[in-house]
């Protein structure tokens, strides 16, 4: 073979490994128990905190907020127009939405920045509609500085992780005001969509999956 089908040869199986790792290949969850047992905490704040700059916007904190949870999804985003801003969603489930038998048996999916969920297996659902309703919440990423982005960008599926910030309200010119959920069960009553936090990122722990201490 010459050089030319070398190179193609090496091109179609680095293809065929990203596509399969990449949309047939799922990691499957590897824990037991409730890990993440605890609501997320959030403080309101005395009054609305002072708007800051940010890149291209102003954020006004809204409340401090303390999250801890399986992540059961991910999406990077690049070209909508607060990308420049939070550049990923990460989705959060506590108490029966961080058992692996429960997440397990459901299928997620981002589009234009909302989580959407289903069961693999048509009309079973694992738990009661509403308690998976008010136990994920789809969080809005806008990293505090380099360091936080880089770590927000290697959190992956099924990591179990503390996230630490402020919920806020993303103010940009020609845009309505992004302003974040304040409440865990404002989601669509029909258990296709959950609400969203928007969240100005301060800090993120990756924990071991130990069942303890949550």
């Amino acid at each position: 073979m010459n050089k030319t089908y070398i190179q193609l040869f090496f091109l179609c199986a680095v293809m065929t490994f990203l596509i399969y790792f990449g949309f047939i290949y799922e990691n499957k969850p590897d824990w037991q128990g409730m890990p993440a047992k605890k609501e997320p905490i959030q403080k309101s704040l005395q009054s609305q905190g002072i708007p800051f700059k940010y890149k291209n916007a102003f954020i006004v904190p809204l409340a401090d907020y303390n999250i801890t949870g399986i992540v059961i999804s991910t999406k990077r985003y690049f070209f909508d127009s607060v990308s420049s801003i939070s550049p990923i969603d990460i989705a959060v489930g506590w108490k029966k939405m961080s058992v692996a038998d429960v997440i397990k048996e459901l299928k997620f999916d981002h589009r234009r920045r909302c989580l959407i969920y289903a069961p693999k297996q048509k009309n079973h659902w694992p738990i009661l509609l509403n308690e998976i309703k008010t136990s994920v919440s789809n969080n809005h990423c806008i990293p505090a500085n380099e360091q936080i982005r880089k770590k927000l960008l290697k959190i992956r599926k099924y990591d179990l992780v503390t996230i630490k910030g402020k919920l806020v309200s993303v103010e940009k010119e020609g845009m309505a005001p992004w302003t974040s959920s304040l409440s865990r069960d404002d989601g669509p009553g029909w258990g296709k969509l959950v609400g969203c936090e928007i969240i100005y990122v301060t800090e993120i722990e990756f924990l071991k999956k130990d069942n303890k201490n949550f």
